[in-house]
């Protein structure tokens, strides 16, 4: 299992492949696992790297308070380790504002980025954002990891077809500790880049999913403050979208990725 010194803890990493570095980052609660469906289908053209985010997965969880800049940071070190100068990257949910945040620290280093499930602010606005939040914060505070990943895994991978799926993210989500989450949590309830998605002139895909915890409202206001956005809703998917519809989901990444996803206006692509 490659690991490597970042800051004060140990990183792990799942890396396959050859090419032009291509970099996935899970979201809340996940580790490398989660690009289970990725990480195969482009290795055969890419380097894939997919790190544990600090203290998640088989990553150390250091002694620094949990900060979104900090875990961008944590990624910027990893990347000077494993000599990446300049990649692809794709983030899903929290991974998307780790993603974002670095993109904007360091525009230079990432030609494409793609953001899955996510959006450019996490803090709680409307009634529906509040709920979330305060959901997770109690269900991992009072009922603890393996409660709270049956919750969330029911609803991202609900009916009989997806059981297996369903399964290994119960399985995995009882592994998170609640230091980690829990302050993970609030740090993206901290979290907004709003302001700043003008300075993102590069290619940038937002991954949306039909029934996602963002509203589709908020998802095509994103895309459409990107000056080289483009939004691609996937129509019954939920929150774990790459894990719930890979096909589908690496098809339109392999597109974006080559670049033929950007021809036509910013907007909604079916």
């Amino acid at each position: 299992m490659p690991r490597v010194r970042v800051d004060d803890f140990e990183m792990h990493y799942v890396e396959a492949g050859c090419g032009p570095p291509l970099v996935f980052l899970h979201g809340l609660g996940g580790s490398a696992e989660d690009w289970e469906y990725q990480i195969p289908h482009f290795a055969g053209a890419w380097r894939v790297l997919a790190p544990d985010l600090r203290g998640f997965g088989l990553s150390g969880a250091g002694h620094r308070r949990f900060d979104v800049m900090r875990f961008a940071a944590d990624v910027r070190a990893f990347l000077d380790a494993v000599g990446v100068g300049s990649c692809c990257l794709v983030g899903h949910s929290m991974g998307g504002a780790v993603a974002l945040t670095l993109t904007l620290a360091q525009p230079q280093r990432i030609e494409r980025l793609v953001i899955a499930n996510s959006a450019p602010s996490f803090r709680p606005q409307s009634l529906r954002h509040h709920f979330e939040f305060a959901y997770r914060l109690l269900a991992m505070g009072l009922l603890g990891p393996a409660r709270l990943a049956r919750i969330s895994a029911a609803r991202m991978f609900p009916g009989d077809a997806l059981a297996a799926r369903r399964a290994r993210h119960i399985e995995r989500g009882a592994r998170n500790t609640r230091r980690a989450y829990l302050g993970a949590l609030l740090a993206l309830g901290r979290w907004s880049v709003i302001e700043r998605l003008p300075e993102l002139t590069l290619p940038v895909l937002v991954a949306a999913s039909e029934h996602d915890y963002f509203g589709h409202d908020e998802t095509v206001k994103f895309a459409h403050a990107l000056p080289r956005g483009r939004l691609h809703l996937f129509k019954g998917a939920h929150h774990g979208l790459p894990m719930e519809q890979p096909e589908a989901f690496n098809a339109v990444l392999e597109r974006f990725l080559r670049g033929s996803a950007l021809q036509s206006r910013p907007g909604v692509a079916a």
